[in-house]
C-alpha cells in the first residue's frame, strides 16, 4: 500500500451479527477500498454514482466490489430495492450519505433519505471514519498523495436502536459519526503528516478562486506550490502537510484551503444578497432526458453566458438570445468534475455546462449548497 494505515476497530462489530449497513465520510475515490480494509472480515457491496460504475479505469479497479449504481437527478427506487435484496441475502451494503466527494474537506450536507433507509432495513449500522484521506487525494488534485491515514470503525446502531430511535435521533447520530476535518486532525497530532506530491498546489484554483486581497472572484491561479492572484499578486504557498505558509510579500489570510473555501462560500452568499452579477462565458451540451419522452432539443450545443441567481443559474445563448433557467438547491451538491463541467437540469433534461473559468464550477457547487441548507436547515453538529 502507498498509504500507511492506522486502524481503530470497534470490538462490538465482531459480536453484533450481520449483515450490516455501512456508512462513512466521502472524501476520495479510494473510500470503498479503505472501507474494505477497515472491515476486512465482511463481504460488502457499495452504492456508487454512475460516474464510478461507468468510468473505464474506476470500473475495472472497483469491479470486484459489485457496485450498486445510482444516477443523479432521479428518485432511485431500483437502487433501494437492490440494497434491500442484498441485505436480505446476507451481504453488507455500504453507502456514503454525502453522495458526492467533499469539495474542500468538510462534510457535505445531506438529507433524511439515509436515516429513512436505516429505519427501514432494521439491521445494525457500522460507520467507517477516514482521517487523512482527503489530504491524501484532495478534490482538486488529479492523483493521490501517499502518506499516513487513520480508519476508525464504530458500531453506530444496533438493530434494536434502528427501530426504537426517531428519524431525527438517527440523523443526528449519523451526522456526528461521519463529521471530521483533516486539518483539525493534523493540528491534534504531535507531528503533522506529510503527503508526498511534486505539485501540491496544482489545481487548487478550481476550489479556491476568489482573491481575499482585491476581492475578485475567479482570479486565482495555481502553480506547483503556489496559489496566486493574477490581478494583485496575493499569493499562498501550500506545503506537504496541506497548510498554507507565508508567501513573500503577501498577507496570510488563511491557514489552509478549507478555511479559504468557507470564507469564499460566505462571500458568495453576501455577493448574491447585495445583487452582484456573477457570470462566466460557457458552453452547454444536451446530456440526457430524465423522462421516457424521446423529445430532444433542436439545438444540442449552445454557447453563451451563465449568470448566478439567488435560486439558480440563468444561461443566455449568444446567438439567438434564448434564455434557459436551471434551478439549483434540489440536492445539496452538484454532479461535477470540479474545474471542468457540472450537470444541471431543467424541464426534464440534463445539460452539461462547461464554463470558461475553472473556478465557476466551484461557485455553482457553493450556490447549490447555500440554497439547499437554507431550505433544509441542515446542522452538522446538532
Amino acid at each position: 500500500m502507498l498509504f500507511r494505515v492506522r486502524y481503530i476497530r470497534d470490538p462490538l462489530i465482531t459480536r453484533e451479527g450481520g449483515p450490516y449497513f455501512v456508512v462513512g465520510n466521502h472524501v476520495s475515490y479510494l473510500d470503498p477500498i479503505f472501507c474494505l480494509l477497515a472491515l476486512d472480515k465482511l463481504s460488502i457491496r457499495f452504492v456508487a454514482g454512475i460516474e464510478v460504475t461507468s468510468g473505464k479505469l474506476l470500473k475495472k479497479l472497483l469491479a470486484p466490489l459489485a457496485m450498486i449504481p445510482i444516477k443523479p437527478f432521479r428518485v432511485s427506487y431500483s437502487t433501494t430495492r437492490e440494497i434491500i435484496a442484498s441485505i436480505r441475502s446476507g451481504l453488507s451494503v455500504a453507502l456514503y450519505p454525502e453522495t458526492q466527494r467533499s469539495l474542500a474537506g468538510d462534510l457535505t450536507p445531506f438529507g433524511l433519505s439515509t436515516a429513512k433507509l436505516i429505519k427501514h432495513l432494521r439491521v445494525p449500522v457500522v460507520s467507517v471514519l477516514a482521517r487523512g484521506v482527503y489530504l491524501g487525494w484532495p478534490r482538486w488534485a488529479k492523483m493521490f498523495r501517499p502518506g499516513h491515514i487513520e480508519l476508525e470503525t464504530r458500531l453506530l446502531f444496533t438493530a434494536e436502536e434502528t427501530i426504537e430511535l426517531s428519524l431525527d435521533e438517527i440523523q443526528n447520530r449519523l451526522t456526528k459519526s461521519i463529521t471530521t476535518e483533516d486539518y483539525d486532525w493534523q493540528l491534534r497530532r504531535r507531528r503533522p503528516v506529510r503527503y508526498f506530491s511534486m505539485r501540491p498546489a496544482q489545481g487548487l484554483a478550481r476550489i479556491c478562486h476568489w482573491c481575499p486581497a482585491c476581492d475578485r472572484p475567479m482570479s486565482m491561479e495555481s502553480g506547483k506550490h503556489r496559489l496566486s492572484c493574477r490581478h494583485c499578486g496575493q499569493a499562498f504557498r501550500l506545503d506537504l502537510t496541506g497548510f498554507f505558509t507565508a508567501a513573500h510579500g503577501s498577507r496570510p489570510y488563511f491557514d489552509h484551503p478549507l478555511e479559504f473555501a468557507k470564507w469564499q462560500c460566505s462571500r458568495l452568499a453576501r455577493a448574491l444578497e447585495e445583487g452582484e452579477i456573477l457570470s462566466n462565458p460557457c458552453r452547454i451540451e444536451f446530456h440526457e432526458r430524465l423522462t421516457e419522452d424521446d423529445t430532444i432539443p433542436e439545438k444540442k450545443i449552445r454557447q453563451g453566458v451563465c449568470k448566478l441567481a439567488r435560486d439558480g443559474l440563468l444561461f443566455t445563448d449568444e446567438d439567438d438570445c434564448c434564455e434557459m433557467f436551471f434551478p439549483l438547491g434540489e440536492t445539496p451538491a452538484l454532479y461535477t468534475s470540479i474545474g471542468f463541467f457540472a450537470d444541471v437540469s431543467s424541464d426534464g433534461m440534463v445539460w452539461r455546462l462547461y464554463p470558461e473559468s475553472e473556478g465557476f464550477t466551484s461557485m455553482m457547487t457553493d450556490l447549490t449548497r447555500i440554497i439547499w441548507e437554507k431550505r433544509n436547515a441542515f446542522e452538522r453538529n446538532s
